[in-house]
Order: C-alpha cells, then structure tokens, then sequence
C-alpha cells in the first residue's frame, strides 16, 4: 500500500522533516506512528497526501509514484484515502447527515444510493440516531465519530488518523479506537499518529517510532516505548 525510499524532506534553512526513510506498508496493516513532538509524524502525513514534496527518494501510494503525479490527479489521489483529525474539522452549518453526504459530492456522488450508503456508515459508526443533529449538539466523541464516517463513507483503500482521540477522554478514546480497528477489519488500511502511549501498549499492532525525522523503531507487534 505505502512505500518509502530514502525520503528525506528538509524545511528552510535546515530543520529535518524526515531524513532518509524507507518503509514499507502492506495493504490492510494497522500501524501506529509514534515519536515525540517534532519527530517527523506530521511531514510522513503531509507526504503521503502529497501536501508536500520530498526532497529525496520516492513515495509509492497505492503502487502509484506520487513523484510523477501530475497535480490535476491530486484529488483523485485525496479521493482514496480517508483523513481524521484532532480538531474533526466538521462543518458547523451542516448536519451530520450532510456533513458525511458532502465527502460524496465533492467527489459527484449525490444518488438516492449515496444517500442510503451515509444512513449505512452513521449506524456503523453508532449515529443513526443523530443524522439531524449538527455539531454543536454533539459530545467530542460523537464529533470525532462523524469525522470518522465522512473519511470511510467512501470506503478507502488507506484511512490516515492523526491524533484522533488527542482530545477525548480516555473511555471515549477506546470507543474511537474500536471503531477504527474495526474498519481496519474490512480491509482498510490505518495509519493512526499518537501520543496516546495507553493504547499503543494495548492494541499491539506495528510500531513505527520517528525521532528526528529517523525510524528508530519498526515492531510488528510493539509497544509505545521500547521492549
């Protein structure tokens, strides 16, 4: 699914992104990317959606070089994977049925079937029953499960979850963590970025540790800190 050759991204005048890493990331894996603040976790996201360049070596989506994209296919490259933040970056004007539904028609999808396919994904996510609400009348935990429903209503081959349970509380934080392991089982591939050290240890998935811009660590099974 995803492929690192010697990436390195360098910020002006000579700040470390990422310095020579290479990856790679089969279809369906659950993988954690930890490290501290300013490790490289943010510039291996903005990487992979093509938000940024490398400086050196080639990144590989999907078996596609994102180096020879042309930026005309950029979106349809956006289209296959699904993104989840810690701010859930919801609109505010909009229902949580037409928040989920518009992840459809930015992409031409507004159908009688689309329609059913949003009342599908909110029951998977446990909000069938807040389809008309918006998202102020929602807890953090039920902004974040709307966030996660709009990033799978299209059923990516790669969802990518960036700090999602970063302002939750614990009990909520294992509920958004199911869901996702969850989603993980239909075949999707997960990138989660975390501090949450907790369920790191807990799920035991693979590891992927950065510390300035380096992987110092890749386990199959890990932990947040070292074994």
């Amino acid at each position: 699914m995803i492929k690192f050759e010697d990436v390195t991204k360098i910020y002006p005048p000579d700040t470390i992104g990422l310095e020579s890493v290479s990856l790679h990331i089969e279809k369906g894996e659950f993988v954690f990317l930890v490290g501290p603040s300013g490790s490289g976790k943010s510039t291996f996201i903005r990487l992979l959606i093509k938000e940024l360049e490398p400086d050196r070596g080639r990144i590989f989506v999907g078996g596609r070089d994102l180096g020879s994209l042309r930026r005309w296919k950029i979106p349809y490259l956006r289209r296959n994977i699904g993104c989840v933040f810690q701010d859930f970056k919801l609109l505010p004007s909009k229902t949580v049925f037409d928040n989920v539904l518009y992840a459809l028609q930015v992409t031409g999808n507004d159908s009688g079937s689309s329609r059913r396919k949003v009342g599908e994904i909110l029951n998977l996510v446990g909000l069938g029953h807040k389809m008309g609400n918006y998202p102020d009348e929602l807890s953090g935990g039920e902004q974040q499960r709307v966030s996660i429903a709009r990033a799978f209503v299209n059923h990516p081959p790669l969802l990518i979850a960036d700090e999602p349970t970063g302002n939750l509380d614990p009990d909520t934080s294992v509920g958004i963590m199911q869901l996702l392991y969850r989603i993980n089982k239909t075949g999707t591939t997960v990138i989660m970025a975390t501090h949450d050290r907790e369920m790191v240890d807990r799920m035991r998935q693979r590891v992927i540790a950065l510390e300035q811009g380096q992987v110092v660590r890749d386990q199959r099974r890990g932990g947040y800190g070292e074994d």
